[in-house]
């Protein structure tokens, strides 16, 4: 939360910067060459994250033996930039603050193809002040048969529930943290290792597995 809140307030000095008109340092993540789109929200999920004990669990953590405490972290952020990079206009994260935000964990079994246990809903009501809400959700699973673990994917998704209806704001989690070292495999013929890693577009992914 500390780095989130570290990392807006510079994304706050780059916007106002540009609405400025004093243009941008090169490799600024802004699009050139015509208007920027104004997020109004965005939600992040990390995960999933074991406490590592004697005894177990042990690393890698995605993979998980049931039974094994195992969590989810997830993070809805609200723009606190002027809408539509005004600087005299009324901020998202004002905006929404009397919103209530509902946030689900779904999952899917991959290993059979059909639907995984949810998670929720975590309730914002409202969200209230400030710009980050942040919440750490338990995750456990079905025990799967011995020797036939079962690979799940789960993704984040928000709707505002309240308490004005039909508002268009809902969203599902783009940016995966992945908590996981990945070794490197043959080094250097096939690739390095990965460190952990923000993973795009991609839902988490982990192994359930009877000891």
């Amino acid at each position: 939360m500390v780095k989130l809140t570290k990392q807006t307030d510079e994304y706050t000095k780059r916007a106002m910067a540009m609405a400025r008109g004093e243009g941008l340092e090169i490799a600024e993540p802004i699009s050139i060459g015509g208007p920027v789109p104004y997020p109004w929200f965005n939600v992040i999920l990390a995960g999933p994250f074991q406490p590592l004990l004697p005894g177990g669990p042990f690393l890698p953590q995605k993979v998980i033996r049931a039974g094994e405490p195992a969590f989810m972290i997830g993070i809805v952020w609200r723009n606190p930039v002027g809408v539509n990079w005004d600087p005299t206009a009324p901020q998202a994260n004002v905006l929404m603050a009397a919103y209530n935000l509902r946030v689900w964990l779904e999952t899917c079994n991959v290993t059979t193809c059909g639907n995984g246990p949810d998670f929720g809903p975590i309730n914002f009501a409202p969200l209230g002040g400030g710009f980050l809400n942040g919440f750490i959700q338990p995750i456990n699973f079905p025990v799967p048969q011995q020797g036939r673990p079962n690979l799940y994917e789960m993704n984040l998704t928000a709707d505002v529930s309240g308490p004005v209806g039909g508002l268009p704001f809902a969203g599902y989690a783009t940016w995966v943290f992945n908590p996981d070292l990945e070794p490197a495999i043959f080094p250097p013929f096939i690739r390095p290792g990965v460190p952990p890693h923000w993973d795009y577009d991609k839902p988490a992914r982990f192994l359930v597995y009877t000891a």
